[in-house]
């Protein structure tokens, strides 16, 4: 047997198998990390009934709290409204408003629970 061939192909098999084991460690390593998924904090807000002309017809809480507070199952429950249509159920603000003001046009998710289906 030849050993310079022997040690040669010893040589470039050791070669290649650090070449691969370092590709993997630096593929492994370099592996970008996950974005942080941040949830976002709900407001806490003042709650209101929306009579059939679209004006505020009643408060439903007197300290401020969440959507998911206010929801059906919540921790203070103000409606059976499921949040599943466009139609808005109640509309909650920053603070409290005088009844009978119109609704705004568009109201943003976090400010409002819609009907159910």
């Amino acid at each position: 047997m030849n050993t310079k061939s022997f040690n040669r192909k010893t040589w470039l098999g050791a070669m290649f198998t650090f070449v691969l084991v370092a590709v993997l460690g630096l593929t492994f390593a370099f592996k970008p990390a996950k974005p942080a998924v941040e949830k976002k904090v709900q407001p806490s807000l003042y709650w209101y009934s929306i009579s059939p002309t679209n004006t505020l017809q009643a408060q439903l809480n007197t300290s401020p709290q969440t959507k998911d507070d206010s929801m059906e199952n919540g921790a203070n429950s103000l409606t059976n409204c499921k949040d599943e249509t466009p139609k808005v159920c109640i509309i909650g603000y920053d603070s409290e408003q005088t009844l009978g003001t119109s609704i705004p046009s568009s109201v943003a998710n976090d400010h409002s629970i819609r009907f159910s289906r």
